[in-house]
């Protein structure tokens, strides 16, 4: 059984959950290139999960609401640098239609950018893409990932990437982005305990196994961007939102399997677009 050893392996989990997705009449994301990214082991470990179905439902509907935040937020127009820490196999700059002059800055470990790069070899991405290796719990590779983004109008993208963060690398990176660079836009996506546990079922070991030990909840998250000046833009709820573009889906899951029990009113799980002024 293929087993989640090193937080890399959590991206190869997610482009096989959107290759799952893509080959959905229903699939709420269309990535023709997520299966020659997860690979075999990947596939192996998604298809082994035991709740496979609400997994892939749940990066559908993650992927589908940053893919619409960030395609808005671009059509603004001020937009000049995309920076996507903990970038692993996302393929936004290769199947989105996005600015020819569009910088878009990927950052992860050195060994996921060149699988992915190698991957990819024969693609042509649809903007200005860059590569940076940096390990985003350490100062000085933060400090050096933000003085590259520089003084553009830049976004920041950081999917599926906080909750494995240690307490102090989070603070810093939701202070650091927008004190070493211009970063003011930030989509990110949180969910709470609750629904992470009924969302990947025996999977949730092996996450939590790759997690720093101080690992923040969902709720604490958005607690500690709000601290350093951040402001909710906008907001997407994996519970309620979800829910009213997805009813087919959810029918079809409740004829073959017991719903879980709704989370409650208050769960923050969803992504966020924040913004900030200075």
């Amino acid at each position: 059984m293929a087993q989640i050893e090193h937080v890399s392996d959590t991206a190869l989990m997610v482009a096989a959950c959107r290759a799952l997705e893509t080959d959905r009449p229903d699939g709420f994301v269309h990535d023709p290139f997520a299966a020659s990214l997860a690979g075999e082991k990947g596939m192996a470990i998604a298809r082994d999960a035991s709740k496979i179905e609400w997994m892939c439902f749940g990066v559908g509907i993650r992927s589908r609401f940053i893919d619409e935040f960030l395609t808005r937020a671009l059509l603004q127009g001020t937009i000049r640098t995309v920076v996507n820490l903990g970038a692993g196999l996302d393929t936004r700059p290769w199947r989105l239609h996005l600015p020819a002059g569009l910088r878009w800055i990927e950052v992860d470990f050195e060994d996921m950018l060149e699988y992915k790069a190698d991957r990819l070899r024969a693609q042509q991405p649809r903007c200005i893409l860059e590569r940076m290796a940096a390990d985003l719990t350490l100062p000085g590779d933060r400090e050096r990932v933000f003085r590259a983004v520089g003084d553009a109008p830049t976004l920041m993208i950081t999917e599926g990437l906080l909750m494995y963060l240690p307490r102090q690398a989070l603070v810093a990176l939701s202070s650091e982005a927008a004190a070493t660079s211009r970063v003011r836009w930030w989509i990110l996506d949180v969910s709470s305990t609750e629904l992470m546990q009924r969302a990947h079922g025996d999977l949730i070991r092996d996450i939590e196994s790759v997690r720093a030990e101080d690992h923040l909840t969902g709720r604490e998250i958005i607690d500690v961007a709000l601290s350093q000046g951040w402001k909710i833009e906008r907001f997407c709820s994996y519970t309620r939102d979800a829910v009213r573009i997805a009813q087919d889906r959810i029918m079809k899951l409740a004829a073959t399997e017991r719903l879980p029990e709704p989370p409650p009113e208050d769960d923050p799980s969803g992504v966020y677009l924040f913004t900030r002024d200075s």
